[in-house]
This record gives C-alpha cells, sequence and structure tokens, in this order.
C-alpha cells in the first residue's frame, strides 16, 4: 500500500511511534529539533537497506513530534512553481479569469 506519510505504529511496541526519513539532512534537522523540545527518542539507521533513518517517540510525545515532523518538511520544502515570474503569470491570469466570472454573472442577470 502507498503510504504518504513519514511515521507509523511501531511494529513491536504500542506505545510508541515511529518517525522515518530517507535524507540524513532531514533527519538531522528533526534530530536536532527533538533534542531541544526535550522529546525523548530512538534512533535506528537501516544499514542494511537503504539506510533510511529511523526514530521511536512515546505516543504521549506524538503531537510536538508531529509539528516538529510538520516543521521539519516544511523546511526542505520546495515551491510548488519554482519560478517566480510563472508564478505571478498564474496568478495573474487567475485574478483575470474570476474576475470575467464576476462580469459574466453580474451580466447574465441583468
Amino acid at each position: 500500500m502507498f503510504n504518504l506519510q513519514n511515521f507509523q505504529d511501531h511494529p513491536t511496541n504500542r506505545n510508541k511511534k515511529v518517525f522515518l526519513f530517507k535524507e540524513t539532512t532531514h533527519a538531522n534537522y528533526f534530530e536536532n529539533l527533538l533534542i531541544k523540545e526535550e522529546i525523548e527518542f530512538e534512533k535506528q539507521i537501516d544499514n542494511d537497506g537503504d539506510n533510511t533513518i529511523y526514530y521511536g517517540v512515546k505516543k504521549g510525545d506524538f503531537k510536538a513530534t508531529q509539528k516538529i515532523n510538520y516543521l521539519t518538511i516544511g523546511n526542505f520544502r520546495k515551491p510548488f512553481i519554482p519560478d517566480k515570474f510563472f508564478r505571478f503569470f498564474l496568478i495573474i491570469i487567475s485574478f483575470i479569469v474570476l474576475g470575467l466570472a464576476v462580469i459574466g454573472a453580474i451580466v447574465s442577470n441583468n
């Protein structure tokens, strides 16, 4: 099954959640935030497989850890439309189409 989340239940301990990262820089950023927030964790690196880095945290700390996870993802997120010119061009075109729709609705009611 295809999973878009980077966390799951711990396979052997029902009282823990596991966060996983494929990129070392993302994992290091996440780990630094965990240390800063004083959240206890276990770390494991899958050296035999694809070098995925796993962090196990208590379910009681899940909400705070999930916030840290979102901060980590947001820090490394790339813009949806990376070209600044095209991004503004798309916004302008959208406003023009919206304006034409409003004008069309007003004219058709008269």
